[in-house]
């Protein structure tokens, strides 16, 4: 991944169990279509999640939803950080029971909020931390069942989370307070990114200033609302010449590109290759 692109196609081994564990020192800018959970196994880091900036410390934990952007930066240097990243496919189960419509589904959706950050010293936090370290020493082994002792452990971390945080979207709200709220427009943003949509009528939706929102979102997303709008449009065209047979034309006007030149000229300069070298993979 480069920090240019932020959406990331992040490695997965194996696409029927669709999860993997990295450890790193900090984690780019960037957002995918995957959960991932952030553990903080030694120092101190920084942490993006959208537009909230919270320093997590050593037994601490931030649990980012697909599509939301995220980052960490470590502040010490012997920072080690846990990344687990995994589909929500290994999670749901097809309506075979109430379990996705009672919780991930709402969850999933946004409709349901659960806390980004758990710190140490919550009451629940060494249960959580617990099975985060069985999940991990699991998927490391690979011992016979180790697939079903990790889909053990993350349905566990997530129970735990449902009963003893799912409620807590006030008090969430009110601990990490700030002058701003871009995560509604982030979350517009990905779903209506063939729309257009200005600088003026963007600043509204989250209460601020033109000028004060130009500063704000170039902070949270490190792009300009344009140059964010174009990523967005440009990985949605990529997929669609790699998975379907749509000609470039209607490809361009589906993302929300009215001149196919300019749609190519955009293209190359994010993707570093023409559409037409994309689909053909040369």
């Amino acid at each position: 991944m480069t920090n240019s692109h932020l959406k990331e196609a992040t490695f997965i081994p194996d696409r029927t169990f669709p999860i993997n564990i990295f450890l790193t020192k900090d984690i780019p800018l960037h957002w995918h279509d995957h959960m991932e959970w952030i553990f903080i196994k030694n120092g101190k880091a920084r942490i993006q999640i959208d537009d909230v900036f919270v320093c997590l410390q050593k037994g601490e934990i931030a649990f980012v939803n697909s599509k939301q952007l995220h980052a960490a930066w470590m502040v010490d240097e012997n920072t080690e950080i846990i990344a687990i990243v995994f589909n929500e496919a290994i999670v749901r189960n097809s309506g075979l029971d109430n379990t996705e419509n009672l919780y991930f589904s709402p969850y999933l959706n946004q409709q349901l909020k659960l806390p980004n950050f758990i710190r140490k010293d919550e009451k629940h936090t060494s249960q959580i931390i617990a099975s985060i370290t069985n999940l991990v020493y699991e998927f490391e082994q690979k011992k016979t069942g180790y697939e079903l002792l990790i889909k053990a452990e993350l349905f566990r971390i997530f129970g735990l989370i449902f009963r003893n945080y799912g409620y807590l979207k006030q008090q969430y709200t009110n601990r990490y307070q700030k002058n701003y709220n871009l995560t509604a427009l982030l979350d517009y943003l990905r779903e209506h990114y063939h729309d257009e949509i200005s600088v003026n009528v963007a600043s509204k939706m989250v209460n601020l200033s033109p000028n004060h929102f130009c500063k704000v979102f170039k902070k949270v997303t490190g792009k300009t609302l344009i140059e964010y709008v174009q990523l967005l449009r440009i990985n949605e065209a990529e997929k669609m010449l790699l998975e379907t047979n749509l000609p470039v034309t209607e490809i361009a006007e589906k993302v929300g590109f009215g001149s196919i030149t300019y749609f190519g000229r955009v293209f190359k300069k994010i993707k570093n290759a023409s559409p037409s070298a994309i689909r053909s993979g040369s």
